[in-house]
């Protein structure tokens, strides 16, 4: 088997990048993926020496999540514009920090008729062109500084499934959140990961308890030792996504129990 990095999230709980890093080295874990929703984690030109320093000085990777609500499918070209300029500019501040971004696939706006949420992309007739155009050229930009775009399965609809197998021959890699994966349509990215022969290159892991995600490992209904066992053959980077300190401690101990 391979070997599987076991990283962490940037925990609320904390204030800095170097605390999160302290409690990183402390578990013993290879990677900390930061998340641009928290302020102290946006990288500005000023940060990336100071970034480059503290990965060297503890001996642990870096990767970025990006906003939760970004919207891949918008068919506004204002929106899209800014979108790759972002990219840009945070590709640029973090070149030789992070070596991947995980970025959301959305559902997208919808709206509450009878007390049925109707998505508006499932009428779109130019969705699934319009958003695997959108991801490319966000790769694009990724790839000029070397960091691997990961697309990560959120709230996934049944009229999804054609963008997914859009997103697969186009050789887009995916984030495979095991949680979401349950909780969203009982495991629908699974069944699209098959069917269509997904490549998985990341996974964030956390169990799920009475369908409340982001449990500790051991407390839930998923097999963890099968994730794990997936993640070794396919030399996935695993972020044990576990968002508070005691919860994800428990976590990691128990990853080293098996």
């Amino acid at each position: 088997m391979n070997e599987v990095k076991f990283g962490m999230p940037t925990l609320m709980e904390l204030d800095t990048i170097k605390q999160n890093l302290d409690l990183a080295k402390k578990l013993k874990l290879d990677f900390l993926e930061l998340n641009i929703n928290m302020n102290y984690c946006y990288p500005t030109p000023e940060c990336r020496t100071e970034l480059l320093k503290l990965k060297e000085e503890y001996q642990i990777d870096l990767s970025l999540h990006y906003y939760d609500t970004v919207d891949v499918s918008s068919q506004n070209k204002n929106y899209r514009e800014f979108l790759y300029k972002d990219i840009r500019e945070l590709a640029s501040n973090l070149n030789g920090v992070i070596d991947r971004m995980i970025v959301h696939i959305e559902p997208g706006a919808f709206m509450t008729i009878h007390s049925e949420k109707r998505y508006v992309y499932k009428f779109d007739k130019g969705y699934e062109k319009r958003t695997v155009d959108t991801l490319k050229k966000v790769k694009a930009i990724l790839n000029e500084f070397n960091i691997l775009l990961m697309l990560e399965n959120v709230p996934i609809h049944p009229f999804m499934e054609n963008l997914y197998k859009s997103l697969g021959e186009n050789d887009f890699t995916f984030c495979w959140d095991i949680g979401h994966d349950l909780i969203y349509n009982n495991k629908l990215f699974s069944s699209f990961k098959e069917k269509y022969n997904l490549q998985v290159g990341h996974m964030h892991m956390h169990n799920v308890d009475n369908l409340k995600d982001h449990q500790e490992l051991q407390k839930g209904q998923l097999d963890i030792p099968k994730y794990i066992e997936f993640a070794h053959k396919n030399n996935l980077n695993v972020v044990i996504e576990v968002k508070d300190i005691d919860n994800l401690t428990k976590s990691v101990n128990y990853i080293n129990t098996l």
